[in-house]
């Protein structure tokens, strides 16, 4: 029903200024902003509750888009996992927004550990650990998808397959956030983890080969798919990974060429989907990199 939804729609337009409109304020809003290669996502509930998922490798474009909503405080702020083009830009952040909650995979690093020290700790945030739970935003619902724990033994890269999984519902309009999970980590919460067709995916691990698989397609079947890349050396995104999103009949976006990308959605899942090139100015109609728009 969901997908019908916005089929019905389709994907309309709108200019950031519908921000304050009487209708958009019963809106959640969820930004995937361009930090090149790397993660950063804004969530924003109705009722202005903030979750912040990463911040790239450097913040500066993070904190200045909270800037310019008014954000003066985040309500929780995850990392998915501890690598420098996810975590790397949460001291400028930080510098600027206070936190109220923490959240992390529970697999730290030397950065993390600073980040406490310098940061988190002195903040008085309250750590939450990446367990099965639900989290209330206002009218938003985060349910938490933990990691494998750590005693199961990953044939690949230990922080990306211990990525911190977040499902977002807000009404019929679901969101999925999964980091940088690859085959391994997908097939572990495909097999023990109730996860539900969604309207918007993050492709894991900025459209890589190995952060996607048939299954997860199969399960998700996502209305939009949004690729959080930048210029890079590892191929990324993959052919075959879009070729994939655009089979299976979703929208694709990506970060390197539409810019930030946002998406603001009511209870009964009809949204918008807008592309901020520079997230100071205007939105503009995305491209959708399945060919055209929608």
């Amino acid at each position: 029903m969901m997908n019908a939804a916005w089929r019905r729609l389709s994907l309309l337009y709108a200019l950031l200024l519908c921000a304050a409109s009487p209708a958009a304020a019963q809106q959640v809003q969820l930004a995937f902003l361009d930090v090149g290669q790397g993660d950063a996502v804004l969530l924003l509930t109705p009722e202005r509750k903030t979750m912040l998922v990463d911040a790239g490798r450097n913040g500066t474009v993070v904190a200045r888009y909270l800037h310019a909503l008014g954000i003066d405080t985040l309500d929780l702020l995850v990392a998915s996992h501890n690598h420098d083009d996810h975590i790397g830009g949460f001291p400028d952040v930080l510098a600027e927004i206070p936190i109220r909650s923490y959240m992390d995979n529970g697999v730290p690093t030397t950065r993390t550990y600073r980040l406490y020290e310098q940061f988190i700790l002195p903040s008085g945030a309250r750590y939450l650990q990446a367990e099965s739970r639900t989290i209330r935003l206002g009218s938003v619902q985060v349910r938490v998808l933990p990691p494998p724990d750590r005693r199961l033994r990953l044939r690949r890269t230990e922080q990306n397959n211990r990525s911190v999984g977040l499902l977002i519902q807000y009404g019929q309009w679901r969101a999925l956030l999964t980091g940088d999970a690859q085959e391994e980590e997908l097939g572990y919460w495909l097999r023990v983890d109730s996860v539900p067709p969604v309207t918007v995916v993050k492709v894991n691990h900025h459209g890589s080969r190995n952060g996607t698989t048939p299954g997860w397609v199969a399960r998700t079947q996502p209305r939009v798919a949004v690729i959080s890349v930048g210029h890079n050396s590892y191929g990324h995104p993959s052919p075959a990974v879009i070729a994939a999103w655009c089979a299976a009949g979703a929208f694709v976006f990506r970060t390197d060429q539409n810019g930030s990308i946002v998406i603001r959605a009511d209870t009964t899942g009809h949204g918008v989907v807008e592309a901020l090139p520079d997230v100071a100015g205007a939105a503009v109609s995305p491209t959708s990199a399945c060919g055209g728009g929608p």
